[in-house]
């Protein structure tokens, strides 16, 4: 049985946060009394959108600082056409052209095959206030022969440190070579 590669994406920082969050201010959000990490950070999307600005506009799939990732209007027509599933597109009204996406299908890493390192366990809520891995992540063949190659996947974890943590993106060769023949990634893009 022929198995589908699938491919970790980069995104570039966008030099912006969409959260306006510091280390000591954070009363504003759900917080964990003990460790202070917000608690529904991605719940919090719809209510910050009206006011986010990205700073840096030139990459097709860009990062915030906080941990959000953005797309460009050429990725998300691409993805409609090409009929590709597991993403939700929020528009971002002050930076047009461009938007926020989340990614709805998550795969599980094998944390074992690929040391993960996780640091400060919270005893309240169970968070840590970092999680980071080996590159490439490793997930298991068993969990690779149920992916379909016309979706996006995300990792289970989110990797980072405190309020700047992320999870990790992934899609098939065939979505892969679709976005560098359309030029909106390059091969280094690739994990």
């Amino acid at each position: 049985m022929l198995i589908m590669k699938y491919f970790e994406l980069q995104f570039y920082d966008n030099d912006s946060y969409l959260l306006n969050v510091s280390k000591v201010d954070r009363h504003k959000y759900i917080t964990c009394p003990t460790c202070k990490m917000i608690l529904n950070k991605r719940g919090l999307i719809e209510e910050h959108l009206p006011t986010y600005k990205i700073k840096r506009k030139k990459y097709h799939l860009s990062g915030s600082y906080d941990g959000f990732k953005m797309v460009s209007q050429k990725f998300k027509d691409l993805y409609e056409i090409s009929n590709w599933q597991g993403l939700i597109f929020y528009s971002i009204p002050k930076s047009k052209g461009f938007y926020l996406i989340e990614c709805s299908q998550q795969i599980m890493l094998n944390e074992a095959k690929r040391p993960i390192e996780f640091e400060n366990k919270c005893n309240e809520c169970g968070s840590y206030m970092g999680i980071y891995g080996s590159v490439p992540l490793y997930i298991d063949a068993d969990v690779f022969q149920k992916l379909k190659p016309n979706t996006f996947y995300r990792s289970n974890l989110e990797f980072g440190f405190d309020f700047e943590q992320d999870y990790c993106l992934f899609a098939s060769q065939e979505i892969t070579e679709k976005l560098i023949e359309h030029k909106l990634i390059i091969e280094k893009d690739l994990i």
